[in-house]
């Protein structure tokens, strides 16, 4: 995903030659362990190492493009697609086999298609179309993770290298070299794609403006913007100048460590703006490495050890997520420090075998026998022949490293947490929030489903069967390997499915529908009680927002009776109040610490849920004395 490194000057595919800044190379550090933390659930805002690289990889792909042009008065687009292969495909074509393995060994049948899919869509450089088409969520990686999950980033560079190039050329050779018109044309772009995203991050689910190409696109063209202006104007050699970049190169440093730290993936004000400032940030960072040591900042960012990260940046971005899937706390029993120390260690030390024993030989040298369309085509087959094999639905061969039904964490309290889409969205930040709790979180949540589906005919709000069936099917497994200490069934949208009750459909409400309803989820409720510890049945807040609608907070007062009702028939269930807390009064909380609790009105998200995330922790991890 990293912006490569600069091509070796003996390269003979090399057409032009830009210097080679090291603190290029630690910026390129920064933002790959960035990632590295934040998937690790240790840094909120790393994920920013993505856009870090995005803007890096504009600039340096049209510096190259522009220094070409220059040198030659064309652009050899063979040869730049042809150091784009060297440089990418290698440990991309070795990681797929891999891949394949883990979903002979270790996947769960029902994650054999997703990885199929995700890995096709990867040897494509699809995967975010991929992601996106398929409804999924971006921030749901977590809970059932994909090894290829964090392709899609991948697939927007690739995209770019190839339509950048054929654009720019064909800019430059109609402007006649102009570096004005090219950035003009760059500039014009950006506005666009910054546009479309705006546009499209008001919406509920913000995985589309977060992986699309059109609205990500914003990045690269904001480097190849910076590439355009700092190949007209160069860098001066004025020491006042340069003292006052690095005064605002220090202020782009802290404003971006800010921004990592606290701004949470989902938080609106990204998409108003928010990955705008801080790839303003990013362009002026680079700004202050193109000056080089006459740069404090320069200087700074060259730290070895962080450029020597950088310089390997690849590898560890490609390996890292696989790694973390397989080293899941609840497959290896380790947990905090441990887990950590173990998925880091392992990933440098991968990324170390790849760069040295096959991204570099390749890269300076090209294939090391045989005819390189063939290498690469025999390559590319193996791979989807790995593919197709690994991921085929049978009885798979399980060889160690299996899940465990919970991460090795003593006298941790284990809270399982069920029920519908709502349940979902709040285990996912619970589980966000369990650190320092002395609690484990699993959430096993089902979006789209109703406790009355299977049972008598039923309709979504699409009018529709629910999606996800049943809500309840999977609680008696789900206790059954998780003996959790404490179970939470969360229904937050149970009252919106019509029931078809002696031929005529029914609401909640009317005493057929409440009887059959109360009559399931009692049924359902014995059984949890039966082979977990303490459980608790939420009465659920009033939607807001967009869920809204003229007599629905009567009918969620009768849910609640209802759910109060059916707790009372067995005195193992307690009755959890999450309405009272987030609705007092009957008047909903809309934010918390200024981010929408409920972003949609329904589903808790972003910073705002954490703060009730870990109330509804501390509320059920102790007994009730």
């Amino acid at each position: 995903m990293s912006p490569p490194a600069l091509d070796q000057p003996h390269n003979p595919l090399r057409r032009a030659t830009i210097p080679h800044l090291p603190a290029l190379d630690g910026l390129r550090g920064l933002a790959v362990l960035g990632v590295l933390l934040f998937h690790d659930g240790r840094l909120d805002g790393g994920y920013l190492g993505v856009d870090l690289f995005f803007v890096l990889s504009g600039y340096l792909i049209h510096s190259l493009l522009l220094a070409e042009w220059n040198k030659a008065g064309t652009i050899d687009l063979k040869a730049f697609w042809i150091r784009r292969a060297r440089r990418l495909f290698p440990a991309l074509l070795a990681l797929l086999p891999v891949v394949a393995a883990y979903a002979h060994h270790l996947a769960k049948p029902e994650e054999l298609a997703r990885i199929r899919k995700d890995g096709l869509a990867t040897l494509a450089y699809v995967a975010n179309w991929r992601a996106i088409f398929s409804g999924r969520s971006y921030w749901d990686m977590f809970q059932v993770p994909s090894p290829l999950e964090h392709t899609w980033s991948l697939a927007i560079e690739e995209q770019f290298y190839v339509v950048w190039p054929l654009l720019a050329f064909g800019v430059l050779y109609l402007s006649r070299g102009s570096r004005r018109v090219m950035l003009g044309v760059s500039l014009a772009l950006a506005v666009v794609s910054g546009a479309v995203m705006v546009w499209l991050g008001n919406r509920v689910d913000t995985s589309r403006a977060y992986m699309g190409t059109d609205t990500r696109g914003v990045a690269i063209l904001l480097g190849a913007s910076l590439a355009c202006l700092m190949a007209e104007r160069g860098t001066s050699k004025n020491k006042s100048v340069v003292r006052a970049l690095d005064g605002l190169g220090l202020v782009a440093a802290i404003g971006l460590g800010v921004a990592w730290v606290k701004l949470d993936g989902q938080n609106p004000l990204l998409y108003r703006g928010g990955f705008f400032g801080t790839e303003l940030c990013v362009l002026v960072l680079i700004m202050c490495a193109a000056h080089g040591e006459q740069s404090l900042v320069a200087r700074a960012l060259a730290f070895r050890p962080v450029a020597w990260v950088g310089l390997v940046s690849y590898g560890l971005y490609l390996w890292h997520w696989p790694i973390y899937v397989v080293l899941r706390p609840e497959r290896i029993g380790l947990s905090g420090l441990g887990l950590s120390a173990l998925r880091y260690a392992t990933t440098f030390g991968v990324a170390l075998i790849s760069y040295h024993f096959l991204e570099q030989p390749i890269r300076k040298r090209g294939a090391p026998f045989g005819r390189p369309a063939v290498m690469l085509s025999s390559s590319v087959a193996l791979c989807l022949g790995a593919l197709l094999v690994g991921t085929q639905h049978r009885a798979v061969m399980r060889v160690g490293l299996q899940l465990l039904p919970w991460p090795a964490a003593p006298n941790a309290v284990k809270i399982l947490i069920i029920g519908d889409s709502v349940a979902e969205s709040l285990g996912e930040r619970m589980q966000s929030v369990q650190a320092g709790t002395g609690t484990i979180v699993s959430q096993r949540g089902t979006p789209n489903c109703s406790i009355m589906e299977g049972k008598l005919p039923t309709r979504s709000l699409t009018n529709e069967p629910h999606a996800g069936g049943d809500c309840g099917k999977r609680w008696a497994s789900d206790v059954e390997e998780l003996r959790p200490d404490v179970t939470l069934v969360v229904l937050g949208g149970g009252y919106f499915a019509p029931v078809e009750i002696d031929g005529r459909w029914q609401h909640v409400c009317e005493a057929e529908w409440d009887d059959a309803y109360a009559d399931e989820l009692e049924r359902k409720l014995k059984i949890l009680a039966d082979k977990s510890g303490r459980v608790y049945l939420a009465r659920v807040p009033y939607p807001v927002g967009g869920w809204q609608r003229p007599g629905l907070n009567a009918q969620v007062d009768c849910y609640n009776t209802l759910l109060e009702r059916t707790a009372k028939r067995d005195a193992r269930v307690r009755m959890f109040d999450l309405a009272a807390h987030l609705c007092p009064g009957g008047q909903c909380s809309m934010e918390s610490d200024g981010a929408a609790i409920r972003p949609d009105g329904m589903h808790f998200a972003g910073p705002g849920a954490k703060e009730i995330a870990r109330w509804v922790i501390e509320q059920v991890k102790e007994p009730v004395r």
